[in-house]
């Protein structure tokens, strides 16, 4: 958990923001629809600020769904069990926010979902959270975030967490790699070349004399990209990369 904690902390230090960058009235135009908001009235909601690393908005149901009356209210309280599965998805998602390869993505396309046990009135129950990027500063950095949290509809086991990236625009979506998520760690350099021939239409032969390599170790090169990246088909890798930054548009 430490070592999650030092990545965070990492992730969160490499934006560069400048307090001159920032207008009040945009996070105070932010919690008054989210407060006036019927549809999200049965909603815990929350606006965290990640320039002052800070929750900035948490909704009356928020506090209330997440208070224990045994102890001071403290936020969400995480299951021990799903606690370091829940921040290494954290930490993955982040890392494909912050560390993306494409300039011209708009981190506000992606909205992270995921599931875990929090204490709920004292006992622990599962619950469903999404985040999604509110505002990014000029610079580009995620300024605010979004979190809705609601109880999920199962609370029968088995207990798993499950974390799901979407892109809202495209409708694809697939789950943060834990240990994976920057390009130089998901795939070698030559299994980035093999990809980068894929997505261009390059049948295994064709590859295997631009890389002076046999069809064999070309092939096995297409099995490693398909298990790294947990999908079924060249196809769906290609997405994938593309998705993850390790392809550029």
């Amino acid at each position: 958990m430490e070592i999650l904690q030092k990545q965070y902390a990492e992730l969160l230090a490499g934006q560069q923001f400048r307090e001159e960058d920032f207008d009040p009235a945009v996070l105070a135009r932010h919690i008054a629809a989210l407060s006036s908001s019927v549809l999200l009235a049965g909603c815990a909601v929350s606006i965290f600020d990640l320039h002052r690393c800070e929750h900035a908005y948490e909704s009356e149901f928020h506090r209330a769904l997440f208070s224990d009356p045994q102890q001071e209210y403290a936020g969400v309280r995480i299951h021990p069990e799903d606690l370091v599965q829940v921040a290494r998805n954290g930490v993955a998602g982040m890392r494909h926010v912050f560390l993306r390869r494409n300039p011209n993505m708009d981190v506000r396309r992606f909205k992270l979902i995921r599931e875990y046990r929090a204490l709920v009135h004292g006992v622990y129950k599962r619950v469903t959270e999404e985040f999604q990027i509110l505002e990014t500063d000029r610079a580009g950095n995620v300024w605010l975030v979004l979190s809705i949290v609601n109880l999920s509809a199962n609370q029968q086991p088995p207990y798993k967490v499950a974390s799901q990236l979407i892109d809202t625009r495209t409708g694809d979506s697939f789950s943060p790699l834990d240990d994976f998520f920057d390009r130089e760690e998901i795939l070698t350099p030559r299994e980035r070349e093999v990809l980068h021939r894929i997505a261009q239409g390059r049948p295994s032969k064709e590859i295997a004399d631009e890389l002076h390599i046999s069809i064999h170790t070309v092939n096995t090169h297409r099995q490693r990209i398909l298990a790294k990246l947990g999908v079924d088909n060249s196809l769906e890798a290609v997405k994938y990369a593309w998705i993850l930054g390790i392809l550029d548009a």
